[in-house]
């Protein structure tokens, strides 16, 4: 049988391919030649590599070889006892004798370090954010998608509790809609967590409003509000601590309630009727953002 050498043209363009992450059998395809010939030039290269480290670090590997000690003696001490011992004699550095032990270059392996070096978790972020959204109800706010913040879809609500004086168990419960900002209003007579959640969710369905996310405080009150969102089946986004701006929505809609019931009135004696009477106003209100048009109209148009 007819051999060839490889011509400098040839090595070139294997070294080339391969550095592309291609396979040894795709280049061989692609070159027309058996892919035991790249191989064996790749065996032949990583041997003479091999054999000139060897030459020139010849003292500092049997050094090493001789004094390492994986729990008493780590590669950080070896090359700085060498460096004292051996001033005039080729030393690498840290970074590159591990280096030459992830590539296989030298006698020692992995397996034989002070401490074994856990996989690193960076490539799979994108996944475990994607799992996390995909099978999780209760997210971090910063894991709300960024069309939610365009306004134009109804269904996006903001829940904040709005409360009297001290002491008291009574609250309100606001809710929001972030594109049309109409606003809904629940007298709450305990402040217990899974108390609040039924609470919303019956008021939800009773008023048969449109939820397709709901944004939240991370108030004690609304502990449990994933029930409801999970129940909904839609996510819940709890905002960071101190980061009022993030429910920038509710805190405005919050102030226009208080025109109504100033802060620190008692909600003891509010009735449901007054609060339905006061969204009545609210949402009635004409509003410049909206070119001087209500809720209700901002409404019928996106629906």
């Amino acid at each position: 049988m007819h051999y060839t050498q490889l011509t400098i043209e040839k090595k070139a363009q294997i070294d080339i391919l391969l550095e592309q992450g291609l396979s040894m059998r795709k280049v061989a395809a692609i070159l027309g030649i058996s892919h035991s010939t790249i191989s064996r030039y790749k065996a032949g290269i990583y041997k003479k590599r091999k054999l000139n480290l060897e030459k020139k670090y010849d003292i500092f590997l049997r050094y090493l070889y001789s004094h390492y000690d994986r729990k008493t003696c780590s590669i950080e001490i070896c090359i700085y006892k060498f460096k004292k011992q051996y001033l005039n004699i080729n030393c690498p550095t840290v970074k590159q004798v591990y280096n030459w032990i992830n590539n296989g270059k030298i006698e020692l392996t992995k397996n034989n370090l002070c401490y074994k070096k856990h996989k690193s978790n960076k490539s799979n972020m994108m996944s475990h954010t994607k799992w996390n959204f995909d099978n999780k109800t209760v997210l971090p706010i910063s894991l709300r998608p960024k069309y939610i913040n365009k306004r134009d879809e109804l269904g996006h609500l903001e829940i904040d509790s709005i409360l009297g004086k001290r002491n008291e168990y009574q609250s309100i419960i606001s809710i929001v809609d972030r594109c049309s900002r109409k606003v809904w209003l629940i007298k709450a007579e305990y402040k217990n967590e899974y108390y609040i959640d039924k609470l919303i969710y019956n008021f939800i369905l009773k008023n048969e409003i449109l939820v397709r996310s709901i944004t939240v405080d991370n108030g004690l009150e609304f502990q449990a509000l994933g029930l409801t969102a999970k129940k909904l089946g839609v996510k819940l986004y709890k905002c960071d601590p101190y980061c009022s701006f993030q429910r920038g929505t509710n805190e405005r809609t919050n102030a226009l309630v208080r025109r109504f019931i100033p802060k620190g009135s008692s909600m003891r004696y509010i009735s449901q009727v007054y609060l339905d009477n006061i969204c009545f106003e609210i949402n009635c209100m004409p509003r410049k953002m909206f070119d001087y048009k209500c809720s209700f109209d901002v409404q019928l148009k996106y629906n």
